[in-house]
């Protein structure tokens, strides 16, 4: 269960690294990838998922307005 877990926050993580750097257009710095684990890792699944989605119509707003 916990290996079920673990993969789980790895993907998100993914994710949300990867909306992120679509958003800025560019990759991120290795302190800017530590700081967002860092901001995320105290988030349950819920939270994680509730992140993800609000950085998905984030990205998908500016995308619209651009």
């Amino acid at each position: 269960m916990d290996e079920v877990k673990t993969q789980d926050r790895e993907n998100t993580m993914r994710e949300i690294y990867s909306i992120l750097e679509g958003g800025l257009q560019r990759e991120m710095h290795k302190a800017e990838y530590k700081l967002v684990s860092e901001w995320v890792s105290g988030f349950n699944l819920e939270e994680r998922a509730t992140v993800l989605n609000m950085l998905k119509e984030l990205t998908n707003k500016h995308i619209r307005i651009d």
